[in-house]
């Protein structure tokens, strides 16, 4: 008996090689689909919050700076791609701020929406791919109470300066995107070496189906 064989055919007629294991399972890669395609699909979208607070001095605990939460009974996961940080006040010393996340393990109630994302005005989500007002459901909490389910930094440094006033940005992206299924939530939160700096954060975060994740 001959030998079975799996052809696959791009749309133009062309055909694509398979590759299989030794035992002859079919060798499958799962991934995100690349950044310019979900660009192209208008599902990338980033917002940033326009309200600072004092950065914190001490690892961060229960006190989020912002926290995202994917509602439950979403069509989507929501993939955080970059976190947004900047300053507009800092002390008259010597100081750094650093950038910290938590994954946190378990669904929670529906956090307060103190961002409004309507795809315009300061605060809101903007999209990469223009011409579209933001229809999703992410929650976006300035302030939220949450469980330390451990903190852990991310990049490098936001500000090292001397000055009194001055405004200094930094995207952050994550190497390991992270993935909020429907309930799930992520916190992010700045530490500064000395007191009186004040950040805000946002995100850049792409809204994919499971489908899309396989």
């Amino acid at each position: 008996m001959p030998d079975a064989a799996l052809k696959l055919y791009r749309p133009d007629g062309s055909l694509v090689n398979v590759k299989g294991t030794k035992d002859g399972t079919l060798r499958v890669y799962k991934h995100i689909p690349d950044f310019a395609s979900l660009v192209a699909q208008g599902k990338v979208w980033a917002a940033l919050d326009t309200t600072t607070n004092v950065a914190l001095v001490a690892r961060p605990t229960t006190l989020a700076g912002l926290t995202a939460q994917n509602p439950v009974g979403s069509k989507t996961n929501k993939v955080l791609l970059s976190i947004l940080a900047y300053t507009d006040v800092v002390p008259a010393t010597l100081g750094m701020v650093s950038v910290w996340q938590c994954v946190h393990k378990l669904q929670a109630a529906a956090f307060t929406k103190d961002l409004t994302l309507t795809g315009t005005g300061a605060g809101s989500a903007t999209p990469f791919l223009g011409g579209r007002t933001y229809s999703g459901d992410l929650i976006l909490d300035r302030g939220a109470t949450v469980v330390d389910d451990g903190w852990v930094p991310v990049g490098e440094p936001v500000e090292s300066n001397i000055a009194t006033t001055n405004f200094v940005s930094r995207e952050i992206p994550l190497r390991v995107p992270v993935i909020l299924t429907p309930g799930y939530h992520w916190s992010g939160q700045t530490l500064a070496t000395v007191v009186t700096f004040e950040t805000a954060l946002g995100l850049v975060w792409a809204e994919l189906t499971d489908d899309e994740l396989e």
